[in-house]
């Protein structure tokens, strides 16, 4: 139902985090798959070696324990007031294994 309801449903893993304050935090995501996005969230990796890998920036919040590297992860989410919001995310082989 999540994956209906979201405003993008994209796979990939978290880049860099920056933490913003106490409840939420910032993060920079390099994507493999981009499956929807209702807003341009995210970018195009354009020539070169980033060639069809996409990224874009996102809060999520601090409770969902966000991590670089942490493997490859689905993420949804919803875009408020131009900034992009991300649910807790999971493990994508797991997402899959469900």
């Amino acid at each position: 139902m999540v994956i209906c309801t979201s405003d993008f449903v994209v796979r990939g893993s978290i880049h860099h985090v920056e933490e913003d304050d106490e409840a939420q935090a910032s993060v920079v995501l390099s994507l493999s798959h981009v499956y929807r996005q209702k807003s341009r969230v995210f970018v195009s990796g354009g020539r070169g070696r980033g060639r069809g890998r996409w990224t874009g920036r996102v809060k999520i919040p601090r409770r969902c324990g966000p991590r670089a590297a942490q493997g490859e992860l689905l993420f949804t989410g919803a875009v408020r007031f131009q900034e992009a919001w991300l649910r807790c995310a999971a493990l994508y082989k797991d997402f899959i294994r469900l």
